[in-house]
């Protein structure tokens, strides 16, 4: 009874904070020429502003503080989201210095990771028809390098107004509730402040969006998934339901990285509101494939691939 209250009690105070915060920010960040990106898919030039991950940041913040107050053990809770603080102090780097080597950014987010050693004592990794232990090499080279992958899948499958965070919000709530039907409902409340931050975010962030995430967003999102899948011990199944991220990673290394093409980074809007793709990159990722093939509006492309990772996740749960 306790764990629920705590939990109603976090998430009230996370949503309410980042939806007042983002308000805010929206409102403030507007004004300042820095802050604000071109909206690509929409009639005439349209301005908002990115790094709304801030807001989502500073609302999670907030409940992690009040969560001290509500938990007695609070190690696990504050080395969580320790890794998803350097996450986010990564992705606003990354936002106002604009990384471009991607071998630079694994390594230094597999860096970031390493304090995920300190938590994990299980070392033993489920392949399906077998468990494999791998003892040191699980906290110290496994678990982070899992984080810095997703948090890079997440990183990449965006461009759309909503499509990162709701993918990203549907894969926290299967997560949740895998690790809720396995019986570890001890760990739920840790995912609590960020993904009510998250939903509250999306309020703003939906289309038409009236902030974006920023990589600030991605990367704390991305670092706050691959880090719960690690403490739930559910990697194979967290592999599962992040495969339309995997499979438009792979055609984005394909395209760019293999093929040597260069990238042309955004699309067209036509008379009628749908997005014509950069017919170069019509295998540089899942939202170019979509609008390729048929003609989608932006809101319609998102939630085709909103449904694409709806079924991996719906999936995943009966095949894991």
């Amino acid at each position: 009874m306790r764990l629920i209250i705590n939990i109603i009690i976090l998430f009230i105070v996370s949503f309410l904070s980042t939806f007042i915060l983002t308000k805010m920010f929206v409102k403030k960040a507007s004004k300042i020429k820095h802050f604000i990106v071109r909206d690509m898919y929409k009639a005439g030039e349209k301005y908002i502003p990115s790094m709304g991950g801030l807001a989502i940041l500073a609302g999670m913040i907030i409940s992690v503080v009040v969560a001290q107050l509500l938990i007695n053990d609070v190690k696990i809770f504050l080395m969580f989201y320790f890794v998803i603080f350097v996450y986010a102090l990564f992705g606003l780097s990354d936002d106002l210095f604009a990384f471009k080597r991607r071998y630079d950014k694994i390594f230094i987010l597999f860096i970031l990771a390493l304090p995920m050693a300190t938590l994990t004592t299980d070392t033993t990794i489920n392949l399906l028809l077998f468990d494999l232990n791998i003892g040191l090499l699980y906290p110290f080279v496994f678990a982070p390098m899992y984080i810095m992958v997703v948090s890079n899948l997440i990183n990449v499958h965006a461009g759309y107004n909503g499509l990162s965070g709701g993918t990203s919000l549907i894969i926290l709530f299967f997560v949740s509730l895998k690790l809720f039907l396995l019986g570890k409902t001890e760990l739920l409340i840790l995912i609590i402040p960020i993904s009510a931050a998250l939903l509250a975010f999306m309020y703003f962030n939906i289309y038409p969006s009236k902030v974006l995430l920023g990589n600030i967003g991605t990367y704390l999102v991305g670092g706050a998934i691959g880090t719960f899948i690690v403490l739930g011990d559910i990697e194979l199944f967290g592999v599962f339901i992040l495969m339309p991220h995997i499979i438009n990673f792979i055609i984005d290394t394909w395209t760019l990285k293999i093929m040597k093409i260069p990238l042309d980074k955004f699309g067209q809007i036509r008379k009628d509101g749908t997005i014509q793709s950069p017919s170069s990159m019509k295998f540089v990722s899942l939202k170019f494939f979509v609008t390729y093939y048929f003609k989608l509006t932006e809101k319609q492309a998102v939630w085709i691939l909103w449904a694409f990772t709806l079924i991996f996740c719906i999936l995943g749960l009966f095949v894991f």
